[in-house]
């Protein structure tokens, strides 16, 4: 693997095509697919038959790595493959696609990133690495295209899981600032006045620093990921934890409190919650 290998990318969402520009600038030999037509028309475009015949990187930016398995059967893997999966996902998947691709002498890698799309647009994503940590460094060439902290973290599936295990907290702590400033308005005091207290005590987090003021507060409403997401991620994490001996009650909260969201909103902005929090 080299500056010259041939990298297929499937996926132009809200967090792949950033990621998508920012490997194009370093690489001229880039393709690209997604199954909606129209976001191929300004780019590098493959089909996905072109690029498991072509490149022997692979960069996977969909929903789940249950649509990256079928994607996987439905094609030919050479040799020395290398897929990157870079969505949240079920590590218990991870490990049996990455068995699979063993098979075929191809390695597995799966990338859970944070940093959202402004992270993915500034090439500034932190990733967590789960696989073959020989096969990590390989691409750590790649991946510093778009990821300013890369953690490698073991085994196949150890990736996911952090990512998992790092949404439970992030979502956690969104929802109860979300609570916690409509009382706050609920007694007179402004949600800005909130985070500003917030942000110069102990309370302060990612969540108030950053996602509240800009996504929120100035009325944009553009954290550029849906509710849906939200409660895919808690769903996930629950169902790891569930013949877990650890005491989960926060984790349990956290995704009783999406379910509970109308599934009529999913595709809304998850920043949404904020002004809704007293329909919900």
């Amino acid at each position: 693997m080299n500056k010259n290998s041939n990298i297929g990318f499937i996926g132009l969402g809200n967090m792949g095509k950033p990621i998508f520009d920012n490997l194009n600038k370093n690489f001229s030999n880039i393709f690209c697919f997604d199954k909606d037509t129209y976001k191929l028309k300004k780019n590098n475009s493959s089909s996905l038959i072109e690029i498991f015949e072509k490149c022997k990187i692979i960069i996977f930016c969909i929903e789940s790595n249950e649509q990256i398995i079928d994607i996987i059967k439905k094609n030919t893997i050479k040799k020395n493959t290398v897929i990157i999966d870079l969505t949240s996902s079920l590590p218990d998947l991870t490990k049996k696609i990455s068995s699979y691709l063993k098979k075929f002498e191809s390695h597995y890698i799966d990338a859970g990133m944070s940093g959202g799309a402004s992270g993915a647009s500034n090439g500034t994503l932190t990733l967590m690495l789960g696989g073959s940590k020989i096969i990590c460094k390989k691409i750590d060439f790649i991946l510093k295209t778009f990821a300013k902290n890369i953690f490698y973290l073991g085994k196949s599936g150890n990736g996911h899981l952090m990512k998992l295990l790092h949404n439970s907290v992030c979502h956690s702590i969104f929802l109860i600032n979300c609570e916690i400033l409509n009382v706050a308005k609920s007694y007179g005091i402004n949600d800005t006045d909130v985070i500003d207290v917030f942000n110069k005590s102990n309370a302060r987090s990612y969540i108030s620093e950053s996602r509240f003021p800009n996504n929120i507060l100035n009325g944009k409403f553009n954290g550029k990921s849906s509710i849906k997401n939200l409660k895919k991620d808690l769903k996930m994490i629950n169902l790891i934890l569930k013949n877990s001996k650890s005491k989960k009650r926060y984790t349990e909260l956290s995704n009783e409190i999406l379910s509970e969201i109308d599934d009529k909103l999913n595709i809304e902005d998850f920043t949404n919650i904020y002004k809704l929090w007293d329909k919900i």
